[in-house]
């Protein structure tokens, strides 16, 4: 899960760095943008959240959580079949 976290981060910060990049350069060919100045604000800010949160998650790539053994099956003795007929099962 980590790694398709890091890698949607890492697409999201170049999408954002090439938005920024584009409204400071040549902001003529984003349409409908009344403030360029905020919109290129507003795409640094969301490269930034990118930016932590592929940071995080090659964190977590590299020191896994440790509750990944309770998640684990522990054999035929954890599982049940019922046993019984359902009620009324059949009748109709």
């Amino acid at each position: 899960m980590s790694v398709t976290c890091a890698l949607y981060s890492f697409s999201g910060l170049l999408f954002c760095l090439w938005v920024s990049i584009i409204l400071e350069k040549q902001p003529f060919f984003i349409n409908g943008i009344e403030d360029y100045e905020e919109a290129r604000e507003s795409a640094v800010g969301a490269m930034g959240l990118f930016a932590i949160t592929l940071l995080y998650s090659i964190y977590k790539i590299y020191n896994p959580s440790e509750d990944k053994d309770e998640l684990e099956a522990e054999g035929m003795e954890g599982y049940q079949l019922n046993t019984g007929v359902a009620p009324g099962y059949g009748s109709r």
